[in-house]
């Protein structure tokens, strides 16, 4: 890894957050309208942001349409990678949108809150992941409820697959991983740097993401899993991401 990102990096990473910050601007009323013309809008400022970053996405499959998304959580990267690739709706911590002003900005890409740490606030979220599985939608869900160093896959939560059998909706589990960086192939030492995980803070993070140079995320969509109940689909699912 180089000590310092280069000048046409920062231009890159410049272009690419002004790109980013018009298109929200230019789309974001549409889009707190639901007008259909601007339902794409998140995919192209997620496109523009990975331009900006220098990431590479490779798409293994496609994402369903109505499915569960039942991926493992690796770093920040994740969501730009998978916004890239098709409009999706991410299932986030309610810490993510502490007021009103937050939760607005992030319900133009499209987000369902989950307080993690009130239990009773379960069903609720079930209740609005159901609805936007009925309406087509492809719901993001980091089933670790974590993010992890890179080597290692944890257990699954099952506590939002509810939601998938509520909607009578498929589970497609999704594999994310960064196999390359700067055109060579990312070893098992270099994973934790790449990864987002315990007290890391997100601008030191950039700035080593900045510094690696291009970063390759490979995101593999698996074949459906099925299951009687909702510990029986994440277990499923999380073999398969294991790649078990």
């Amino acid at each position: 890894m180089s000590r310092r990102p280069s000048f046409a990096r920062l231009i890159r990473l410049a272009l690419g957050l002004l790109g980013a910050a018009a298109l929200i601007a230019v789309f974001a009323f549409p889009r707190a309208l639901r007008l259909s013309f601007a339902a794409a809008a998140p995919l192209w400022v997620h496109r523009t942001l990975a331009f900006a970053l220098g990431l590479r996405v490779e798409a293994v499959g496609a994402p369903m349409r109505g499915a569960l998304l039942a991926a493992n959580h690796v770093s920040w990267l994740d969501i730009v990678a998978l916004g890239a690739l098709a409009p999706v709706t991410f299932v986030a911590k309610s810490e993510l949108g502490p007021n009103a002003a937050a939760r607005a900005f992030l319900a133009l890409q499209g987000v369902v809150f989950v307080e993690r740490a009130r239990r009773l606030s379960i069903p609720a979220a079930n209740a609005a992941i159901a609805s936007a599985l009925a309406r087509g939608e492809r719901i993001v869900l980091f089933a670790e409820a974590t993010t992890g160093d890179g080597n290692r896959i944890l257990r699954f939560r099952s506590s939002h697959f509810e939601a998938a059998r509520t909607a009578n909706a498929l589970v497609q589990p999704v594999t994310i991983s960064y196999p390359r960086c700067a055109g060579l192939p990312v070893t098992r030492v270099e994973r934790p740097t790449i990864a987002w995980y315990g007290d890391m803070t997100f601008a030191p993070h950039l700035w080593t993401v900045l510094r690696a140079g291009r970063l390759t995320c490979r995101v593999k969509f698996a074949e459906v899993v099925e299951g009687e109940s909702r510990k029986v689909l994440a277990r499923q699912a999380e073999k398969v991401v294991r790649g078990r």
